[in-house]
């Protein structure tokens, strides 16, 4: 290994559950990660616990570490090194999740929508913090748009990102935000994509991923603005590049995939037409369920038909609805983009709403099939909201939520809370907006398990205002 060789990004932790933990991180060179773990906090204890496969070019130099055999609802203090030698001190810890099925009152944090802006970027991420430590926040759920790699003025690279390199390059320079990596050394991390981790609003042209595109007035701006032409539209080697990178740095220390897409022998995804295979996974803690989703890879709108999810993710998920009913009290499905919220200005139809027949189709199922206690957590707004509804038959209704956080630094939309239309298919009733917030800010969910009666949810909004933070609550 180069003397000059360094962990570039990371360390962080993914993949955790009540006996299993990803360690990631990605080199600035070749090399192999050595995880080291201990119970005391000056790490007088640790131990070698593993290593990664060799880190190389071919993954941008990025690698996990996974640990099994770990102690349920125990901390452990971890670092992570380029060579065997014992660290001094720990880069961080975290504490392992029940087991599955058992009650624990845990509180989550929540959000999507990171484009640091400059030198002073990282305030949410400075207030999560602080809430990491006084709430005993467990882990956090990153829903999307981790990166903006079509974003030149502020992506690190100055142009629309165009090949692998580009992608990887924008990561760097996110990733490297000190308030970011110093949050998720201690707070799991879940993650998911939205459009932004390709190009904006991107989606497939047609069900055999041939094409790819983005909207017209994208191409226009950027012509307009003199950008290159490989900027001005999404080939579908970009798209590959794209999903690459996001597997590099938020795909390779996610729990396993539900059903995974295939790869070729380089690693890559060969985006074939009969390839069910999705992002999605799913993991628990305690008493809780979580489906995260992946709205955008499988994502198609052309004249050979129209999908979100695709239905190799439409069976995983209906599988893993059934599976949860009655074993989980509590099922929080994850969406980068809002299922309930519409907007009458949603031109691009890119959430839900441009999507109606699979949104009715999953809130028809949840409904049809009794299953109580569905939270529905979103990104993507750039304003944040929370909203209830009814589905399900009259006589015996099921009442779900929509809890969105969004951005953690980006332009707010001011609009949105005049922009909200109910959804008028019959898939849902009684829809109640009970605030809407339009600043940055970051979500946590605090769930309860009383002795008597049923689980308690509440959604605390944490938003600033004039450099104070403030909150909402809903639930």
């Amino acid at each position: 290994m180069p003397e000059q060789t360094q962990i570039l990004l990371g360390p962080l932790v993914g993949g955790l559950s009540h006996d299993h933990v990803n360690l990631w991180a990605r080199a600035s060179g070749p090399a192999t990660l050595h995880a080291w773990l201990g119970r005391k906090p000056d790490f007088s204890d640790a131990k070698l616990a593993g290593k990664s496969l060799p880190l190389n070019d071919a993954t941008g130099c990025a690698g996990v570490v996974p640990l099994d055999n770990l102690e349920p609802e125990t901390s452990y203090f971890y670092a992570l090194t380029l060579n065997p030698k014992p660290p001094p001190k720990a880069d961080g810890h975290f504490r392992t999740f029940p087991r599955p099925g058992q009650p624990r009152a845990f509180n989550f944090a929540f959000g999507s929508c990171f484009r640091p802006q400059g030198g002073n970027s990282g305030a949410t991420f400075r207030a999560l913090e602080t809430h990491r430590q006084e709430d005993e926040l467990r882990f956090i759920l990153l829903l999307g748009d981790q990166v903006y790699a079509d974003a030149w003025e502020y992506n690190g690279i100055a142009k629309v990102a165009a090949n692998l390199t580009d992608y990887r390059n924008v990561y760097t320079h996110v990733w490297s935000n000190p308030y970011f990596r110093a949050l998720l050394n201690n707070l799991p991390a879940f993650m998911t994509l939205d459009d932004h981790e390709v190009d904006d609003d991107w989606r497939w042209n047609d069900a055999r991923r041939r094409w790819a595109t983005i909207p017209w007035w994208d191409q226009v701006v950027r012509w307009l603005k003199g950008r290159p032409p490989e900027e001005c539209y999404l080939p579908l080697h970009r798209v590959r590049d794209a999903l690459q990178a996001y597997w590099e740095h938020q795909g390779m220390h996610a729990p396993a995939m539900t059903l995974p897409p295939e790869l070729n022998y380089a690693g890559q995804y060969k985006l074939r037409e009969q390839d069910p295979g999705s992002l999605a996974y799913s993991f628990t803690y305690g008493a809780a369920a979580f489906f995260v989703m992946d709205t955008r890879s499988m994502r198609v709108k052309g004249k050979s038909g129209k999908t979100m999810l695709g239905e190799g993710q439409w069976q995983a998920l209906e599988d893993w609805l059934r599976a949860v009913r009655d074993d989980f009290p509590l099922k929080f499905l994850v969406t980068s983009c809002s299922a309930l919220y519409s907007m009458w200005t949603d031109i691009p139809r890119d959430r839900w709403s441009g999507f109606p027949e699979e949104r009715d189709r999953l809130l028809r199922f949840i409904g049809g099939n009794d299953i109580q206690g569905v939270y529905l957590l979103a990104g993507d707004l750039h304003s944040a909201h929370a909203i209830s509804a009814e589905c399900g038959p009259r006589r015996n209704p099921v009442r779900i939520w929509e809890f969105c956080s969004t951005p953690f630094e980006q332009d707010t939309n001011p609009l949105s809370r005049w922009m909200y239309i109910p959804i008028l298919s019959g898939a849902v009733r009684r829809q109640k907006v009970h605030f809407v917030v339009t600043s940055n800010n970051f979500g946590v969910v605090r769930v309860e398990f009383p002795a008597q009666g049923q689980p308690q949810v509440r959604f605390e909004l944490h938003y600033e205002d004039k450099g104070e933070w403030k909150e909402k609550t809903a639930g």
